[in-house]
């Protein structure tokens, strides 16, 4: 019983840098006109895409996430809400390894979000 709840939770956690919660924040961000953000994400998730095909074998859940919480963060630019968002992806990251048992993949998953991250920061200013 304990298993399938942490099993549970630990889905519900990998959602979170799920392919259509992305695109829920960034649809949302279009919507409300916040272009610099938007460019990040995108640029970021182009970036993503990318990576997946040179990196194999990586947590793209954990990849997603993390540049979902960074964009976030910078946008909101309030560290209550960077803290709490900061726990939900250890979290995250713990549920990536509790799901597969499998460390590289995280690993991996998390230097693709850092790659993204970058890229769609740096991308962004370009672009202005």
């Amino acid at each position: 019983m304990k298993t399938l709840w942490l099993n549970e939770i630990a889905r519900d956690l990998l959602a979170l840098g799920s392919i259509p919660f992305y695109f829920l924040v960034v649809i949302r961000a279009i919507i409300g006109k916040y272009n610099i953000f938007v460019y990040q994400m995108v640029i970021a998730a182009i970036v993503v895409f990318i990576l997946y095909f040179i990196i194999k074998d990586s947590n793209l859940h954990v990849a997603r996430s993390l540049v979902a919480l960074i964009f976030t963060s910078l946008f909101y630019k309030e560290a209550i809400y960077t803290t709490f968002a900061g726990l939900i992806w250890l979290l995250l990251l713990l549920s990536a390894y509790h799901i597969k048992r499998k460390f590289a993949p995280v690993i991996r998953g998390v230097a693709i979000g850092i790659l993204s991250s970058v890229a769609g920061y740096y991308g962004t200013l370009y672009l202005l």
